[in-house]
């Protein structure tokens, strides 16, 4: 989850704010910002098989749109041992959303060990959960960011050592695959009642992960990382098909059921193999077992679990500063994913080619505007869907600070 190279790395430049008026100040936190925007003009054009009947618009016409987001981060340093974060994701509109992405503790046991607590990104596969952090616009049109899961709530114990190319840490999580776990859980009270933990999982269930990476000789960005997360309870495989990340097929959910186990293991890696040429790479496997309905309705073939098998390769190159205007690469990628239910005979599956240019058009690392053109496929073994594909252009504006 690197920062890309050609566009604005976060936390170069930050207001840092001590607390005034203390006695001891080198006992008082220093608290610092950053943060980014990004505004995406976006359009596309799908082969659905045919317009919703219910509006009067044409679902099958070029459909044009903005898209805006926000990120605001506070560091808190208190010492050299202890430091914490709040990223909060801001969405505009009447709907407005604040979405804490982020919210932790990090304690420096020592040199080699750091204890984390709280809320985190999924350290879980190579795409980054921010725009910063992308060899292109969008992250995916296809939904592959599905595998990767929650942002998990929970506690991390990491290693590593300056001299020492491997690195890692062990999770212990709310879990990972179930929308409930990205919320904070709250006890039984005394009459019995209050808890919100999702009904679907066991009453002490949690979520255990390792995340490895392994720092390659030839420059500070080449890795190879594996990560292994389980759950024993609380996944639902309909939530994790193709179709339902693409809106295509809809999946009420088994609303009483107990979910089944989850295994994810994946495995990336990033190199540059010449100057300003970085190629990466990945591949994931989830394996959802069946759950296990209760006695009330329950929705879309509760009970069935399945497996889901994705990868994608990328490869973004610096252009020649000396032959361009300003800073600028250009990325491409492929995407892939397929999912089959158990029991099932025939594989959902997707497919998207993307091709990026990224460019810093005032000089500065701060501010880029990006474009990029996707072509997605997908087909499917379910009445009456078929296959569909999508083009989408898209713009992109992006300014961190």
């Amino acid at each position: 989850m690197n920062l890309r190279y050609l566009v604005p790395a976060l936390g170069i430049i930050a207001v840092s704010i001590p607390l005034a008026n203390a006695e001891d100040k080198s006992s008082m936190p220093v608290i610092s910002f950053d943060g980014w925007v990004n505004t995406t003009l976006e359009g596309s054009s799908a082969n659905y098989p045919t317009n919703d009947p219910a509006t009067a618009k044409d679902e099958k016409g070029v459909e044009l749109g903005f898209e805006n987001e926000a990120s605001l981060k506070t560091y808190i340093k208190l010492g050299d041992s202890v430091s914490g974060k709040i990223n909060i994701f801001i969405d505009p509109g009447n709907d407005a959303v604040l979405n804490v992405r982020e919210a932790y503790v990090d304690w420096k046991l020592n040199t080699d060990w750091t204890l984390q607590t709280g809320k985190y990104f999924t350290t879980i596969g190579w795409i980054s959960p921010e725009p910063t952090g992308l060899y292109t616009v969008n992250n995916s049109l296809i939904g592959y960011l599905g595998a990767y899961g929650n942002d998990p709530i929970g506690a991390s114990l990491a290693f590593g050592h300056a001299n020492c190319p491997l690195s890692g840490a062990l999770h212990i999580t709310n879990g990972s695959y179930n929308g409930a776990d990205a919320y904070s859980v709250t006890p039984d009270g005394a009459t019995g009642g209050g808890t919100n933990k999702s009904p679907s999982r066991g009453n002490a269930d949690l979520g255990y992960g390792l995340d490895l990476t392994y720092k390659l000789p030839g420059n500070d960005r080449n890795f190879v990382n594996f990560d292994f997360d389980f759950d024993p309870h609380g996944a639902f495989f309909g939530y994790y098909t193709v179709g339902v990340a693409l809106g295509t097929v809809a999946f009420g959910g088994p609303a009483d059921a107990e979910g089944g186990r989850a295994v994810l293991l994946d495995l990336n890696a990033q190199y540059v193999v010449a100057k300003g040429l970085l190629v990466a790479a990945e591949i994931a496997n989830l394996n959802i077992g069946d759950d296990h309905p209760g006695a009330g309705t329950v929705a879309n073939a509760a009970g069935v679990g399945g497996n889901r098998t994705q990868g994608l390769v990328l490869a973004n190159y610096e252009l020649p500063k000396a032959s361009t205007v300003c800073p600028m690469s250009v990325t491409g990628e492929v995407q892939y994913i397929t999912d089959k239910a158990h029991g099932a005979s025939n594989n959902e599956k997707a497919s998207e080619e993307t091709l990026a240019l990224l460019t810093n058009p005032t000089g500065s690392d701060f501010f880029a505007l990006n474009a990029e053109l996707s072509f997605t496929q997908y087909t499917s073994p379910i009445t009456g869907v078929s296959k569909v594909n999508a083009v989408v252009v898209s713009l992109q504006s992006l300014l961190s600070f």
